[in-house]
């Protein structure tokens, strides 16, 4: 299975750098600020303020969305077991 994590958001990049740091992630954070252009794009840039609500893609090699989670206010992470799970139906496994 060949899959890449990244993560974006409205936040600059050296408040993600900090925040990676902080987390000891192991994948990238991309910042979309100050346009946020791809927030928009996906059609997750919170009407409230311009944050992007809190989503899930997977997208596969040819750029189809095949999956996607936008949560709620309040809502629950998706479990990486399920990610995973959605990631190996789209490669066939």
């Amino acid at each position: 299975m060949a899959a890449e994590v990244l993560g974006i958001s409205a936040n600059v990049s050296f408040s993600q750098k900090a925040f990676a740091e902080f987390l000891k992630l192991n994948f990238p954070l991309l910042s979309d600020s100050p346009s946020l252009n791809t927030i928009r794009a996906y059609g997750v840039l919170s009407s409230e303020r311009s944050l992007a609500r809190r989503s899930y893609f997977i997208i596969d090699k040819q750029g189809t969305v095949r999956y996607k989670k936008v949560l709620g206010s309040g809502e629950g992470l998706v479990p990486n077991e399920l990610l995973i799970e959605e990631v190996k139906k789209i490669n066939g496994g």
